[in-house]
């Protein structure tokens, strides 16, 4: 039996955050990184690790530019659940290493002051491979559009998408019931005023 499968087979059972602290404190001691953004289900799975070690390895994920409003809610979030290891990481560690594969995280960038957004890809190649264990939290593309397996391998390390099965409800419940902030630009809204006909524009991605 394969490691992948091992794991596959332990976690089958347990929820999120039992996967988490299994690998954290059982599997891959000190040998775990958490990638992450400042969307709803990021913050959950932070809240969960801070819980269980708030010395783990957390690489926030965020293309320039960096919106006031989001270093200021970043710097809540860390201080708010006490975590003692954080890093940003802007995605720009092409170089592969030699046996490996290309770690990487997809993400949306949004304008400030108009709808629309661009797709980025962040290479953390330089960060992701000096550990064995990664736990994939950035969340910008829903779970069921690119995760196959809540547990799976990506080159030489353990990946791991722990809220592969939760839904927007389960987030916002886990959200409120820890007191657990939003980004305040997480609802913002564009409305054209030359095409008033043509209603308001969401915003919900950093």
């Amino acid at each position: 039996m394969s490691l992948r499968q091992e794991i596959r087979s332990i976690s089958a059972d347990l929820d999120a955050q039992n996967l988490l602290r299994h690998l954290i404190e059982d599997r891959f001691p000190g040998e775990t990184v958490v990638t992450a953004s400042l969307m709803a289900p990021s913050i959950v799975v932070l809240k969960m690790i801070a819980d269980i070690n708030p010395a783990t390895p957390v690489v926030f994920c965020q293309r320039p530019p960096v919106f006031e409003e989001s270093a200021e809610y970043r710097a809540l979030i860390v201080d708010k659940l006490g975590l003692t290891n954080t890093v940003m990481n802007d995605g720009r560690e092409t170089e592969v290493r030699q046996g490996d594969r290309d770690h990487t995280e997809r993400m949306w960038v949004n304008y400030r002051d108009m709808p629309g957004r661009s797709s980025h890809l962040l290479h953390l190649n330089d960060t992701i491979t000096k550990y064995k264990c990664w736990v994939s939290a950035v969340y910008h593309v829903p779970p069921a559009e690119s995760v196959k397996n809540r547990v799976d391998v990506d080159g030489r390390i353990i990946q791991v998408h722990p809220l592969m099965r939760w839904d927007k409800k389960r987030i916002h419940k886990f959200m409120s019931e820890h007191d657990l902030p939003y980004h305040k630009m997480a609802k913002r809204t564009f409305t054209y005023d030359e095409n008033p006909g043509h209603g308001t524009y969401p915003m919900y991605h950093f």
